[in-house]
């Protein structure tokens, strides 16, 4: 199976990618200032919060409340979450914001990290695409090569049984495909799809950004009680934007919308949805003009 990457698709062909590879990439959806400033402040957050023991962290998991400035402007970007919303519905939440720092690794590493299934993937069903309870959107911020560690996905994986022996899942794969993404763009993968990442064997560290996303009523690993994440709500819910509001975990709707009788396909629904928000928000911006 190929992987066209780079290609300018629509949302459509995105969601088509999606269903039957797994895998679909957005290419420079962060533009390269973004990733710049990002980049620059990995340093400033790893001074600012130490491990209790006084060690530099090479992972931040709530990393909205760190950069503000910066996670707010790409976790709101409004194609990704179109994109979202087509996958699952308006119920997308954000069960994690993560920003991970790989530092480079001896020569002797084996090269295949680890193939694996996301948190809340199910072993497939063969041939069964299944709406996913998890999938993630990540952004490596500089370009993958050979020396810094591309990305390694079975393709279509997500709907076939594939098991794999422990000694396997550290191993070169025949039906692997290797994908070098550019600084600033977005791969959005299905949480059941067999994925690894690849050592790092250059001199520099590599950095990856990535919104990991589930439904709305689910839990998440995140904590949006922080300040920054108080006022982002807040002025949320001022505006009606209740889609800003999902993304940090205050759904007001999730218990009728999850049990709306499913007399009609999903889709339509979502789309019904959707267009209710849209108009709860248009209303509530013209009441403060």
């Amino acid at each position: 199976m190929t992987v066209d990457t780079r290609e300018e698709k629509t949302l459509e062909q995105h969601l088509e990618e999606f269903k039957t590879i797994g895998f679909t990439l957005f290419p420079k959806m962060l533009d390269d200032d973004w990733v710049a400033q990002m980049r620059a402040a990995f340093e400033e957050i790893a001074d600012r919060i130490p491990n209790p023991d006084g060690s530099r962290s090479a992972t931040f998991v709530d990393v909205l409340e760190h950069k503000p400035d910066l996670v707010l402007s790409a976790m709101s970007n409004p194609r990704l979450l179109d994109f979202a919303e087509m996958i699952v519905g308006p119920h997308v939440q954000l069960e994690s914001i993560t920003y991970r720092r790989t530092a480079p690794q001896p020569a002797d590493t084996k090269p295949v990290l680890g193939f694996h299934r996301d948190m809340f993937a199910e072993f497939p069903q063969e041939g069964v695409y299944h709406r996913p309870l998890l999938f993630n959107a990540l952004s490596y911020l500089q370009d993958l090569d050979d020396r810094n560690g591309p990305l390694r996905i079975l393709p279509g994986t997500h709907m076939k049984a594939v098991s794999l022996k422990p000694e396997e899942r550290t191993q070169p794969h025949p039906d692997e495909v290797i994908l070098y993404p550019q600084a600033g763009d977005i791969a959005v993968f299905h949480n059941a799809m067999l994925h690894s990442g690849t050592a790092n064997y250059s001199d520099d560290h590599r950095y990856l950004f990535f919104l990991t996303m589930n439904h709305s009523w689910l839990k998440h690993r995140a904590n949006y009680t922080g300040p920054v994440s108080e006022s982002v709500k807040a002025r949320a819910r001022h505006t009606g934007n209740r889609r800003l509001l999902r993304l940090l975990g205050e759904d007001s709707l999730f218990a009728p919308r999850a049990n709306s009788g499913f007399n009609e396909p999903d889709e339509e629904m979502w789309k019904k949805w959707i267009g209710e928000d849209a108009e709860f928000e248009k209303a509530c911006l013209e009441r403060d003009e």
